[in-house]
């Protein structure tokens, strides 16, 4: 079995016209649009009401993305990263799922797209938040405008659960509606938008593995520079002018000393020389560099995420109580969490030691309360008491 190879790429328009991002801006909101209209005639088949505000969930984004990158370029180049792709396509998935579950539990499609805005608008904050905290200490010596550049990384997953579940319980307080009811139908959502946000991991290289044998089938290398599947202009060599720097597998393992950059890739200072300053040759080296073998965190990540998709899914025909899918959820997800952190190499640790990352910290503490909340939910009654005329509970059988 040969091994595994993964190039970045990224959808590079950086340079492109104003005509030229006008129509990428088009395309989204037809995108967004359509997946609004399928909404809404879901939602009229069933007897609803949707309004307006499908479409202008779908609006609203779109206009948000195209005045962040029109206002603060050329800071931000108009690059897509396979990173924000996979959010993009996480989010559009696990809101069709939910809104086909609400259906079968008792639950409105309406308002599964206002919580998914919300859980959308909270879980990147949340998770961009919680990553800057924790490398403070870089964004201190940067542009403030950095901590507003998350097209290629650059967040927490826990951060974002907890300010999108927030976010969610406040809207369902506010509104009066079935708490544990939605928490259950949004439960296999959020963890089949964690299976496209570790694609988009695999594809940006972060979140790597940690060491393995060159000879073990399932080790993956990344390369030195990331090769934009579309590039605009065409200008000379294999990568992206806009390109800051090395692979984070790449970089991390020079760091090390696990990777041993070629000489002619560094400038006088030894840092590494941009794709937009080098030469033929050494654009041919780097684009031959790749990094050392390390262990498939991202892709098992992905396998994790959609098990537990499937696993949240099944269970739903068995819960006898509304709130024991979501806090499922929240138990098994945290011990895979910690597992997988450990085949890590991006945050030290050391298992033998007492020596863990935050997520694994944090994946402990998440399980003891789950646990709790298990046993608790036992006095509440089965069904939420605060749901929507006509809900009496949960419908065993129904739910998948």
């Amino acid at each position: 079995m040969r091994q595994i190879i993964v190039d970045f790429g990224t959808l590079d328009f950086s340079a492109g016209t104003v005509p030229l991002r006008l129509a990428i801006y088009a395309a989204l909101l037809a995108l967004m649009l359509a997946a609004a209209w399928f909404s809404v005639r879901g939602a009229r088949r069933r007897g609803e009401k949707p309004g307006r505000w499908p479409y202008l969930s779908a609006v609203l984004p779109v206009a948000l993305i195209a005045a962040v990158l029109e206002v603060f370029r050329p800071a931000i180049p108009l690059r897509i990263f396979g990173y924000g792709l996979m959010m993009v396509l996480g989010f559009l998935a696990g809101i069709a799922l939910a809104q086909w579950r609400a259906k079968r539990m008792g639950g409105r499609a309406e308002t599964v797209a206002y919580l998914g805005l919300l859980a959308l608008v909270g879980g990147v904050v949340g998770a961009r938040v919680a990553y800057v905290i924790e490398n403070h200490a870089y964004f201190a010596e940067r542009s403030p405008v950095e901590i507003l550049n998350i097209t290629s990384g650059g967040l927490i997953y826990y951060g974002g659960v907890a300010l999108a579940v927030a976010a969610i319980l406040g809207y369902l307080r506010a509104k009066r509606l079935p708490l544990r009811r939605y928490l259950d139908i949004i439960a296999p959502s959020l963890m089949l938008g964690l299976a496209f946000g570790r694609t988009g991991c695999l594809l940006n290289g972060c979140c790597f593995g940690g060491p393995c044998r060159a000879d073990w089938p399932l080790a993956t290398r990344f390369p030195m520079y990331s090769r934009p599947l579309i590039k605009v202009p065409d200008a000379a060599g294999p990568f992206s002018p806009g390109a800051a720097g090395p692979s984070p597998p790449y970089a991390y393992q020079v760091r090390t000393g696990r990777a041993d950059p070629d000489s002619r890739l560094l400038d006088e200072r030894g840092q590494f020389v941009l794709p937009r300053d080098m030469d033929e040759q050494q654009l041919a080296l780097a684009a031959a560099a790749e990094s050392a073998p390390v262990k498939p965190a991202q892709a098992l990540g992905i396998l994790n995420a959609l098990i537990l998709t499937a696993i949240l899914l099944a269970f739903s025909r068995l819960r006898r109580r509304e709130g024991q899918v979501f806090l499922l959820m929240l138990i098994l997800y945290p011990i895979t969490r910690f597992l997988l952190e450990s085949i890590r190499s991006d945050n030290p640790h050391d298992l033998s030691r007492g020596v863990l990352t935050h997520n694994q910290w944090t994946s402990m503490i998440m399980v003891t309360v789950a646990v709790a909340l298990w046993f608790a939910l036992r006095r509440l009654p089965a069904a939420s008491t605060a749901g929507e005329a006509g809900n009496t509970g949960p419908r065993r059988g129904n739910a998948s």
